[in-house]
């Protein structure tokens, strides 16, 4: 009887805990809908110092599509999706497409390891203050965003299943046929 209570005890935990991690990992429709609020807005500016010790200017990338994605060194969800930035960016290396990566809420130092480690050579921004993942409604990494040549955003992939290589092609295909 005492190991019946016990393993009804363990279980009622387990529940417990998993009902817990769903709510707290889940997205409300008010937080989903300011993750979204900058799609089709002009991007607001990105620039700073890179973790390789350059300087990068979205300005400079104007006419260009631009795949800006928000990442952390401990952010399990950029480990899953950064082999496909990484073909997505191997793939238009010599198209008008640019890949480029904001650090969240991480050190230069882990970041420049996570890309050590993971490949990857387009500009990674050294952010500390956050500015510009409170100007992209960035709220939780990983998040990825499409900008157009004419400097709109114009897709936003939240979390680590969104963003794909493949996928990117078929946005941006899709952009310029002229869909939505």
């Amino acid at each position: 009887m005492k190991n019946r209570s016990s393993i009804a005890a363990g279980l009622a935990a387990a529940v417990i805990a998993v009902l817990v991690v769903l709510l707290a990992t889940s997205e409300t429709q008010q937080t989903r809908s300011i993750n979204l609020a900058i799609l089709g807005e002009v991007a607001p500016q990105i620039e700073g110092p890179t973790i390789d010790g350059g300087q990068y200017s979205l300005r400079d990338d104007r006419g260009d599509w631009v795949v800006v994605n928000f990442f952390a060194s401990w952010c399990v969800g950029c480990r899953v999706e950064h082999p496909e930035l990484v073909e997505f960016n191997e793939r238009h290396r010599d198209d008008d497409v640019q890949v480029v990566a904001v650090m969240f809420g991480d050190t230069e130092k882990n970041a420049r390891e996570f890309f050590d480690e993971l490949g990857g050579d387009w500009p990674a921004l050294v952010e500390e203050t956050g500015r510009i993942a409170i100007d992209y409604g960035v709220t939780a990494v990983p998040e990825t965003l499409l900008i157009s040549p004419s400097g709109r955003v114009v897709q936003k992939w939240i979390g680590a299943s969104g963003v794909t290589a493949d996928g990117i092609d078929a946005t941006i295909a899709q952009l310029e046929a002229g869909g939505s």
